[in-house]
């Protein structure tokens, strides 16, 4: 359970930002459901840096990072 702030601000937890990429600067929506709030990731972001991502990406990566990674893999 979490607070909201004299802000309107809620913290969403860690484990759930990194399993649906909420990096600091992504974006999500709220939805009003009639029973409560969605709130929803609007577009994928890479797991590493953040930035948007293709939907249909079969790696959760950004061609920086998947460069990167390979770099760093040699």
């Amino acid at each position: 359970m979490r607070k909201v702030d004299k802000l309107g601000r809620i913290v969403i937890p860690m484990e759930l930002r990194q399993k649906y990429g909420l990096f600091e600067g992504a974006s999500i929506e709220f939805l009003d459901s009639g029973d409560g709030i969605t709130v929803k990731s609007s577009a994928p972001t890479c797991k590493l840096c953040g930035k948007a991502i293709s939907a249909d990406a079969s790696i959760p990566l950004c061609e920086k990072c998947i460069c990167d990674v390979r770099e760093t893999a040699r």
